[in-house]
């Protein structure tokens, strides 16, 4: 009978599929290739069919690789979970909490959060991913996260999670102190967008492209990108209000007198429709329902 595959070996197929290449995932797990091939070789070996197709342009998952990554993906994540939670009943185990945010929440709440949270549980590592909404809806459903603060989209279906609405917040349409940009009319203006915004990355795009019609839209993958081209640049973005007022009173961002934009966006905190709310989760959402509006 041949034995089942080491857990090790199966986390790293996972990583393997994810860069696309041997040579990346060498990179990122510093595991040189021989080593990789070898373990592709041996899960290949014990599930007696071929996994992965490689050529110079990477790696690519056969017909049964795609279904052995289909099964295995979501069971290491839930062993992982279960180890990270039994480590965590002993008093000298390291507990871990997995949170999702998307950009504005994280701006909002994250600090002082975390603040809290650390004074309470100081032996608990906090893991933060930032994401876009619908991608922390699927980590968290594939047991990625243990909980996500996020806004929703009104397509989206979360009948299988468990969603709380945390508070509601505004967004207004800032520009930076660049003078030049601030005498463009607006429709020739520059918008800079944020790929994890909460409100809604679609809606705001169409927000810049209907007020913009011959300006640029810039997308960016990091928040300090796009508050360095408002800054600097005179770019134009839907900020949140709390957002401007608690991290960028500095910067002298001017508030656009545009009345047809006026948005509110719910933010909500998802879990998992399980029968118990772990303790460390329960307490973070806790001490997230704690906190006021600015």
């Amino acid at each position: 009978m041949k034995s089942m595959p080491k857990f090790s070996h199966l986390t790293i197929f996972k990583q393997i599929v994810c860069c696309g290449s041997l040579h990346e995932t060498s990179k990122k797990l510093a595991i040189s290739q021989p080593t990789l091939s070898r373990v592709i070789k041996e899960l290949e070996e014990n599930i007696g069919a071929r996994l992965l197709e490689r050529s110079n342009r990477g790696v690519r998952l056969t017909a049964v690789g795609e279904v052995f990554y289909q099964r295995i993906d979501g069971l290491t994540n839930q062993f992982r979970n279960t180890i990270y939670e039994l480590r965590g009943m002993s008093s000298s185990g390291e507990k871990y909490l997995r949170v999702g945010m998307s950009t504005d929440p994280l701006l909002c709440y994250l600090n002082t959060a975390l603040v809290t949270f650390n004074q309470r549980y100081p032996h608990t590592r906090v893991i933060i991913i930032e994401d876009c909404p619908e991608g922390l809806i699927a980590k968290l459903r594939n047991s990625e996260l243990d909980l996500a603060l996020c806004s929703l989209n009104h397509n989206a279906n979360c009948a299988d999670l468990v969603m709380q609405v945390l508070t509601c917040e505004h967004f207004s349409l800032y520009q930076g102190g660049d003078k030049k940009a601030a005498e463009l009319p607006l429709a020739e203006a520059n918008w800079v967008i944020p790929c994890s915004c909460s409100v809604g990355h679609a809606a705001i795009k169409d927000i810049a492209g209907q007020y913009t019609p011959h300006g640029k839209i810039v997308e960016t993958d990091s928040f300090l990108a796009t508050w360095c081209l408002v800054k600097q640049q005179g770019y134009l973005a839907l900020l949140s209000d709390r957002v401007v007022a608690q991290y960028a009173p500095q910067l002298n961002l001017k508030k656009m007198p545009v009345e047809e934009i006026d948005i509110n966006a719910h933010f909500y905190i998802f879990t998992r429709n399980e029968p118990v709310t772990p303790p460390l989760s329960t307490a973070f959402i806790n001490i997230l329902q704690t906190l006021q509006p600015a």
